[in-house]
């Protein structure tokens, strides 16, 4: 649908009338009548005007303190919830250009989770030559998408016998593009990051079979030329420490964090009925790992989702729920920064990531949304112009008919989406 620049008077059928999907320019806008949720206001903030020009927050005051400007469209929203749009900070939307990751279903797909709340997403490894133009797309608003950032993947040479790796650098050889490259103490190391941060990427995801050594000379040279590291939580000879201690800005997947204690998954694990307080006992003694991480800055990306998912598919993996669910309780008890990531192929999306944090591990809904918004920034190193509700800061905002946090699952009562200076309302 074309984007409409309307008259002050187009306003009311916006706000009343039912679209299956519309795209509307305001320009200058002042939200009027809204209860705001954010980091900012955990306990909510009634009747709050928020005024919106060239995509930007200006102002944040309650109803009727200042005047508006005459130039501004009004829009009011009594009775409505504001939140900062929300954010999934891991995604893969290119492991299968060619295949099922194709551009058709991937538009579709972006599409959906825009008009559901979702204004960014993390990428963590695909084809970033599929990515760059994803991402040029969404930012320019060619398409009807998230924001879309994108990690360039560094990992031992062993990995790249994995099919995935094949279907991510069709055309070419895994382990050989710079946004999928074998690793070794032999790399040129400022060139092989130089390489990975002109792909367009943000970050680099370290993957399987890096040591210690490796994994921080990465990191060192990464920090250095402004990019952002982020990887698995274990990487077979790196522990989770290790990875902390070398700077790593974010460790993925709450299960692997039980390498910290163990080198090996016990067999029992996988063939045998445990009870809850033998879980509990497994995952108790973390804290100084936990310490290690609040220290160093570093968020866990939880994705509780996948596994709880994988669990419910394959009996011998139920144990990863089991323990990931605990960790994550222990971690957000702890005061461990928790983001919030899917990693699901887009089956579902981060709305119930954030349920299950609420439901599984214990956050309160006002912590769950932090992790899906401010704390998703923070992994990204956006913080400074995303998250919360704030002069300043993008206007990417997420309008709810329910309260989140009298039920997490009002997170799917969408009213409408702002996203680059557009409205986007089903």
């Amino acid at each position: 649908m074309r984007w409409i620049r309307p008259l002050l008077l187009f306003i009311p059928s916006l706000l009343l009338c039912d679209f299956s999907h519309a795209q509307v320019s305001l320009g200058r806008m002042a939200l009027t009548g809204l209860t705001i949720i954010d980091a900012n206001y955990r306990l909510s903030l009634a009747g709050q005007t928020v005024i919106i020009d060239s995509a930007v927050i200006r102002e944040v005051f309650k109803d009727g303190t200042r005047p508006i400007p005459a130039s501004y469209h009004i829009l009011s929203l009594k009775g409505k919830y504001l939140l900062p749009g929300l954010i999934d900070t891991h995604v893969h939307f290119a492991t299968d250009p060619s295949g099922t990751d194709n551009r058709a279903h991937t538009l579709s797909v972006l599409q959906q989770m825009l008009y559901s709340g979702i204004t960014t997403v993390r990428d963590m490894a695909g084809d970033a030559r599929t990515l760059a133009g994803l991402s040029r797309d969404a930012l320019m608003g060619d398409i009807v998408s998230p924001y879309i950032y994108y990690s360039a993947l560094m990992a031992g040479p062993a990995f790249f016998s994995d099919p995935r790796t094949g279907s991510s650098t069709k055309g070419a050889i895994a382990g050989k593009m710079p946004y999928m490259l074998a690793v070794t103490d032999s790399t040129n190391m400022p060139l092989a990051v130089a390489a990975a941060k002109g792909t367009g990427a943000t970050g680099i995801k370290l993957y399987a079979d890096l040591s210690p050594g490796l994994a921080g000379k990465i990191i060192s040279e990464a920090t250095r030329q402004g990019m952002i590291v982020w990887g698995h939580a274990w990487l077979q000879m790196a522990k989770p420490s290790d990875l902390v201690k070398a700077g790593i800005g974010s460790i993925s997947h709450a299960p692997l964090l039980v390498h910290e204690k163990f080198d090996k998954i016990p067999d029992s694990w996988k063939n045998q009925r445990h009870t809850k307080e033998f879980w509990d006992n497994t995952v108790s003694q973390m804290a100084d790992l936990f310490n290690l991480m609040k220290q160093h800055g570093t968020i866990l990306d939880a994705t509780l989702l996948t596994y709880k998912k994988w669990a419910e598919t394959d009996t011998a993996m139920q144990y990863d729920y089991e323990i990931g669910k605990r960790i994550t309780a222990n971690a957000y008890k702890a005061g461990v920064e928790i983001c919030a990531g899917t990693d699901d192929d887009q089956e579902e999306f981060v709305q119930n990531e954030i349920k299950l944090l609420v439901n599984d591990a214990g956050f309160t809904p006002i912590d769950a949304i932090i992790s899906a918004t401010l704390n998703g920034t923070k992994a990204l190193h956006i913080d400074s112009t995303k998250g919360t509700i704030s002069p300043g800061k993008a206007a990417d905002l997420l309008v709810l008919n329910k309260n989140p946090l009298e039920d997490i699952s009002n997170l799917t009562s969408v009213y409408m989406v702002f996203k680059g200076g557009l409205i986007f309302k089903k």
